[in-house]
């Protein structure tokens, strides 16, 4: 999928599939080849035989028992990790090829006539399409073992999260919330870790649910690297518990520990009447392809089978309540329900809504000595717009069905709106002759509305979503294969020493930096011992770094220049060790003659490092960005597309200059990385940054796991809501105000703010960095 920028660069005389079927022969050379000479040895003799080196030698018995301080990640951690993801990209693999699996069957390709690689293709869609209701299965299944493992939990009220939040008691350990323990015995299932794993790689998210939801013992709780590698066969990457673990997850739950042994219906309360209801997972196996379609149509058709369905993880949900008159529940309307919900647990018991705990350092008040300025104003504010009557106004209207203020969060928005022009009630809110909101208020409300806008979990965002966008980034992992690497101890030393620098170069509130694949998997790494990352971030950059992996390419262009230009003048080392042409490219764009003149002789060391070997770019350190996200509608996203592409062009001819000069191979615009996302091959062109599968279908989801939209009054989806430079920041005008527009830089989590209409302010759009 080229982008933009990949479409400017595309100009080879070549068709793409004579490009895919050089690259193909290039990864299987012929399989009959010559045999090398038929000997033996003098004096040779059976016993000689010396065993084959042990593959997994590197990472079956690792020593997990030492800690770093602020849980810095340890070259075993890192190694566990990769094992981990390895687990995860093979569970993948076998529940999307488990033919009829939920009832969506390979026929639905396969009875139609069609070439070997679109049948491949379509085949790979039904996969994903299976993926896709294993995953919604699995978040249920992760809720439930929350609420079995902390039965429990209490909700913080405002009034705690204030006075704790002052005295910087919020996030620490106490014995209140211990640690919580996890060995063989007591593991989750494999899909409820799947879940938690991705949840934790969203580390504000994540603290927020934890604090809200009286789940401070998990947020104290670090990722069990020795039990989790323990359990996972070095050979196949099975996952295998203790068989007690079955039994305690099956009493505590009641649910099977295996995903694909639970029940084919979700058990839901209705939640108008509280009546519990039982809803399909999916119905998509009620529709087929009967008609019999040319193979141009066929893609559109498959798509259009695969999207049907009114299950629970169908994209468009339906369901009667049997108790209330004429109740009709939809995706919609659950949204608007779980807003509804809180803000009545806000009015009767004082519980904080969603996205209102942290600042715009993205700290709950004072971590690490550190006090974020914005944070008592951001959490009170939202709470109170809704407290002081607008929130009762919004739970006593009429049922969702029946065409309430409350039947759909657009719907909801109006209200809010139009209380936001309420002068008279603004000041009763802010208690102030002022009606006018600071820029931390206006990013508050808008961070509040973020957690409901497209999203109906019990979650501050999509988990769904928030696994599926791991899923390029642990596919990357599977083709760099550093577990069977010789030099794995020492790669896993040099990346997290190249993480420490990075998390130094994060410091710097002016610039987005981009990790590159190595440091990415540090990154990733530390954010699974959540207290200690919390900490470590705030201690080194003043604020709690979040991990966003949305940012439209045409800023990642920029920020990973920005990164890799820094890291070299610092270091005197190359950052990215990457010789597809972007990141030649790129190396050359901030590499200056003065600096060769003056750094001659480290600087040509680094470039020797760099081009000792050839490389296959699906195996290389490339810029790390799991999804750069695309904008549709802006077409001044679209000029600045294509001006950066004329600026990579100048820096490409340079690159291939001074490779001619030095006797090496230009780097080549035809260069493919390879994904075999569902056992499907899929080459996508080494020009484009971003390159690796995004292996998702939107219109499979109630909720597309990537989009982005950045134009006027657009309703975003949740992913690429930080996008546009950073954040894109809507202020509210004062209600006699006139319509205006204006940019300012802000702190690195809020890099664009855009002021545009009042009816903009409460779009889906995040702002967390």
């Amino acid at each position: 999928m080229p982008s933009r920028l990949s479409k400017v660069f595309s100009r080879s005389e070549k068709t793409e599939k004579q490009k895919e079927a050089e690259a193909e022969a290039e990864r299987n050379p012929s399989v009959n080849p010559s045999p090398p000479p038929s000997y033996a040895p003098p004096g040779y003799e059976e016993g000689n035989i010396l065993d084959p080196p042990d593959i997994t030698a590197g990472f079956s018995n690792l020593s997990l028992d030492q800690k770093n301080q602020d849980d810095f990640p340890s070259s075993e951690e890192v190694i566990a990790h990769l094992k981990l993801l390895e687990c995860f990209y093979r569970l993948r693999q076998q529940i999307g090829s488990t033919d009829g699996l939920f009832g969506i069957n390979n026929s639905v390709v396969t009875s139609h006539e069609s070439e070997g690689a679109l049948a491949a293709e379509l085949l790979a869609k039904v996969a994903e399409r299976r993926w896709a209701v294993y995953l919604a299965r699995a978040v249920d299944r992760f809720d439930a073992w929350l609420h079995a493992l902390l039965p429990d939990a209490k909700m913080a009220r405002v009034s705690q999260i204030q006075s704790d939040g002052e005295k910087g008691l919020l996030c620490e350990p106490g014995p209140a919330n211990p640690p919580l323990r996890f060995e063989a015995h007591n593991l989750p299932p494999v899909d409820v870790l799947l879940v938690w794993h991705a949840y934790m790689l969203n580390p504000r998210a994540y603290l927020e649910d934890c604090l809200r939801l009286g789940r401070m013992s998990l947020w104290h709780t670090n990722m069990p690297w020795k039990s989790v590698a323990d359990c996972i066969n070095s050979e196949t990457f099975a996952y295998r518990p203790d068989n007690e673990a079955e039994s305690l997850f099956t009493a505590s739950t009641m649910l099977p520990y295996d995903n694909l042994a639970d029940a084919r219906d979700k058990a839901m309360d209705c939640p108008s009447c509280k009546t519990t209801i039982m809803v399909p997972w999916t119905t998509v196996s009620a529709y087929g392809t009967k008609e019999k379609y040319t193979t141009s149509m066929l893609p559109a058709a498959i798509d259009a089978v695969l999207s049907q369905g009114s299950g629970y993880c169908d994209p468009v949900f339906y369901a009667d309540c049997p108790t209330c008159p004429k109740t009709v529940w939809t995706h919609q309307r659950l949204k608007a329900a779980k807003f509804c919900g809180d803000v009545q647990l806000l009015l009767e018991r004082g519980l904080p809504l969603g996205g209102t705990l942290f600042g715009l350092d993205g700290l709950p008040g004072k971590v690490a000595g550190h006090k974020d300025g914005s944070w008592k104003g951001m959490n009170l504010l939202p709470n109170d717009l809704l407290y002081e009557g607008l929130g009762k106004t919004i739970v006593d209207s009429q049922y969702l069905n029946r065409g309430g203020l409350n039947q759909n969060m657009t719907s909801i928005r109006g209200v809010i709106e139009e209380a936001l022009r309420d002068r008279s009630y603004m000041r009763r809110v802010r208690q102030s002759l002022s009606t006018r909101l600071d820029r931390a208020q206006k990013i508050a409300i808008r961070r509040m509305m973020s957690r409901y806008w497209e999203n109906s979990s019990p979650f501050a965002l999509d988990l769904v979503g928030a696994v599926i966008r791991q899923g390029s980034f642990i596919e990357k992992m599977h083709n760099i294969d550093w577990l069977h690497s010789p030099a794995l101890p020492s790669t896993m030393g040099r990346l997290l020493t190249k993480y420490q620098r990075f998390v130094g170069i994060m410091a710097d509130r002016l610039h987005m930096a981009v990790p590159t694949l190595d440091v990415d998997l540090a990154w990733h790494t530390h954010q699974l011992s959540p207290y200690g990352y919390l900490n470590y971030t705030v201690i080194n950059t003043k604020q709690f770094i979040d991990h966003d992996d949305k940012v439209a390419e045409t800023a990642l262009n920029d920020a990973f220049a920005w990164t890799s230009k820094t890291y070299q003048r610092l270091y005197d080392e190359p950052y990215s060790e990457c010789t597809c042409w972007y990141c030649e490219a790129t190396r050359e764009s901030h590499t200056s003659a003065a600096s060769r003149l003056f750094n001659g002789s480290q600087a040509r060391t680094a470039n020797a490092l760099v081009h000792k070997v050839e490389q296959d770019p699906s195996k290389s350190v490339h810029i790390s960005a799991h999804n750069a996200v695309r904008p549709s509608d802006d077409h001044k996203y679209t000029e600045r597309a294509n001006k950066q592409a004329g600026e990579l062009e100048k820096a490409y001819g340079k690159a291939c200059a001074r490779a001619r000069k030095s006797g090496r191979r230009e780097p080549k615009r035809e260069d493919y990385y390879y994904s075999d996302a569902w056992g499907y091959p899929v080459y996508i062109p080494a020009y484009s940054p971003y390159g690796g599968y995004m292996p998702y279908s939107p219109m499979y989801y109630p909720v597309t796991p990537g989009c982005m939209a950045v134009g006027a009054g657009a309703p975003l989806g949740p992913v690429g809501v930080e996008a546009l430079e950073g954040v894109l920041v809507v202020l509210l005008a004062a209600a006699e105000a006139e319509e205006e527009a204006a940019v300012a830089v802000v702190e690195a989590e809020d890099v664009v703010e855009e002021v545009v209409s009042l009816s903009e302010v409460l779009d889906p759009i995040t702002n967390e960095r």
